[in-house]
């Protein structure tokens, strides 16, 4: 597999998120960074394979670092994306898990594997399951914006929600805040159970699109952001 520096890797990570309005980030690797109000701290490194005698098992290896001590004791996400330059995708497991595991010995190894990342579509997360049953996903690095915002729910089971409609007034505006169309949101359910929340945010501004001309695809990837939210609670 194709690696990357670690400057060009963090380079291509900056890019990628520097479109967002408030994003902010620290230098080194491990490094903390800020979207809005919310803080988390990112380790990133190349996947490679793990050497086993099945080939299509990969992985990112975690040495003992001091620099984890310190992440271990704040109470902040730890998320750990391993990249595969091959196929230009991002791979992430449990922040929470990975956390609980960080300087438990001289290198802790978080696995996936290479077929399911060459499977990866550029409008979905997929997710992926271990013989331990530990759940990692996989995602386009052109979706990092998309990542950061349901990051924390990606790695909840789905569970069957209820969505409360909300009615909004739009005669007198020119925005919309929730989704309100009950075969649209029928649709856009059915794709977020399957984790396919670009494509929920194409449809829904098509389907919106000529009443709602001056909002943005970040205006309609916030409402929809929010749906899958609630589905995945």
């Amino acid at each position: 597999m194709k690696k990357l520096i670690a400057k060009d890797l963090k380079i291509k990570f900056i890019e990628t998120l520097n479109e967002l309005d408030e994003f902010y980030y620290e230098e080194g690797n491990p490094f903390l960074i800020n979207i809005g109000t919310e803080k988390y701290f990112i380790f990133l490194k190349n996947l490679s394979s793990a050497y086993f005698k099945n080939p299509d098992i990969t992985r990112v290896q975690l040495p003992y670092s001091d620099h984890f001590s310190k992440i271990f004791k704040a109470d902040i996400p730890f998320i750990i994306l391993g990249f595969d330059a091959d196929n230009d995708i991002f791979v992430s497991w449990n922040p929470e898990n990975v956390k609980e595991r960080l300087n438990a010995k001289s290198n802790v190894s978080l696995y996936s594997r290479f077929s399911m990342q060459e499977q990866v579509k550029i409008d979905e997360f997929k997710f992926g399951y271990l013989t331990n049953g530990e759940k990692f996903v996989l995602f386009k690095r052109e979706n990092l914006i998309a990542f950061f915002d349901v990051s924390l729910s990606l790695f909840k089971e789905n569970t069957e929600t209820n969505i409360e409609q909300v009615e909004v007034d739009t005669k007198n505006t020119n925005t919309i805040s929730e989704i309100t169309d009950k075969e649209l949101l029928q649709t856009i359910k059915h794709l977020l159970k399957k984790n396919q929340v670009l494509q929920a945010v194409e449809i829904t501004s098509k389907f919106y699109g000529n009443k709602h001309k001056n909002m943005t695809f970040k205006d309609w990837y916030k409402i929809v952001g929010e749906l899958y939210r609630k589905i995945n609670q």
